[in-house]
């Protein structure tokens, strides 16, 4: 997010999934300590480098709409 923030188009903006990320992590951290913490974003990290380099956002197209935004909205109720 501070990544984002510093070289994204504006000041304040932070990547989509920080909030879904946020929902994941705490209970993470609180049930199995902060070793699991580490290991797990590494591995989401590297989950998102390999799948960015084989091209599956190209298949986001095939996602409607309204199943975004009630993907979004869901999350913004739940944090």
């Amino acid at each position: 997010a501070v990544t984002i923030a510093v070289v994204g188009g504006r000041p304040a903006m932070i990547s989509a999934a920080t909030g879904a990320v946020a929902l994941v992590i705490a209970p993470l951290n609180r049930e199995h300590g902060f070793g699991y913490l580490v290991a797990a974003v590494i591995l989401a990290g590297v989950f998102q480098i390999v799948l960015g380099a084989i091209g599956v956002a190209k298949l986001m197209r095939f996602v409607p709409r309204s199943v975004m935004v009630g993907f979004v909205n869901s999350l913004a109720i739940l944090i």
